[in-house]
């Protein structure tokens, strides 16, 4: 049976500690680490909040932003992003949730005046790059015993929007250190999300849940956007694929509780199949 998972938000806005007590009352007992750089917490403090809700972390979500694009061209660069993931990897395993996130590329905001052919040339160009970047971001995760699970995106970043075509070539990396963190939000504003997820399916080691009108990257509750989750769920299910589902959403912890109280737990185990 499938584990169901939240975001565990520190350094924002919210307070982790009563968001992942709501969650806890929709049937939800894990979560991924997800902080802000500029005030991250202690691993002593994300660990106490973790104990006080009864929440274990089981993954984290790598470190991102324009700072760091592991499909650089520059081979410098991308050694830089690998020392970055190998200590998010250490730090995933002393939270007690050995999976990291990897975004395959920094956003541009560029891309979203560019033609689709040329967006598609330019993840053409980055490929041969990443691959290479996978192959040694495998080596660290077998040392560290870590999963990386690489996301795929939308088109403002200029390698990864294609869901198919990523899937394929961590096929093509054939470790177990490196598998797939399907988002179906990115995955419904770039496509097919349920043709996409039917195809990745047999590289898939995680899910970030959320919903959206099909153009914003909002993330936004199961049913509360444009996603067929029926579909989702049955396609899920004809999949075999047993990897946690995690709710990838930011609403605040009124809107989770009142949710809670309006039955959230039904909702979920019909669109998640879990």
């Amino acid at each position: 049976m499938a584990v169901l998972a939240a975001v565990a938000p520190f350094g924002f806005s919210f307070d982790p500690v009563r968001l992942l007590l709501a969650y806890r009352q929709a049937g939800i007992a894990t979560a991924q680490f997800y902080r802000n750089e500029t005030s991250p917490p202690t691993v002593a403090e994300a660990l106490k909040a973790a104990k006080q809700t009864g929440v274990r972390f089981d993954s984290i979500h790598g470190v991102f932003g324009y700072h760091l694009d592991p499909s650089s061209d520059d081979p410098r660069h991308r050694a830089i992003c690998l020392e970055v993931y190998e200590a998010e990897g250490r730090l995933a395993c002393d939270l007690g949730g050995p999976m990291v996130v990897v975004h395959p590329s920094a956003w541009n905001p560029a891309m979203r005046t560019m033609s689709l052919a040329e967006v598609e040339a330019s993840s053409t160009a980055r490929w041969p790059g990443f691959l290479e970047f996978m192959h040694q971001l495998a080596d660290v995760g077998k040392r560290l015993g870590v999963v990386y699970l690489i996301e795929n995106q939308i088109t403002n970043c200029p390698l990864g929007h294609d869901p198919i075509v990523m899937a394929r070539h961590i096929a093509a990396v054939n470790s177990p250190a490196i598998r797939m963190c399907f988002d179906a939000g990115h995955a419904h504003i770039t496509g097919d999300v349920v043709a996409a997820l039917r195809e990745a399916a047999p590289v898939i080691g995680y899910f970030h849940i959320h919903d959206n009108d099909g153009r914003q990257d909002d993330h936004r509750m199961p049913g509360d956007g444009t996603i067929d989750w029926s579909a989702f769920a049955d396609t899920l299910k004809a999949t075999g694929n047993q990897a946690p589902r995690m709710l990838e959403v930011f609403y605040d912890e009124a809107r989770v509780e009142d949710l809670v109280r309006r039955g959230l737990k039904s909702r979920l185990v019909e669109a998640l199949a879990p």
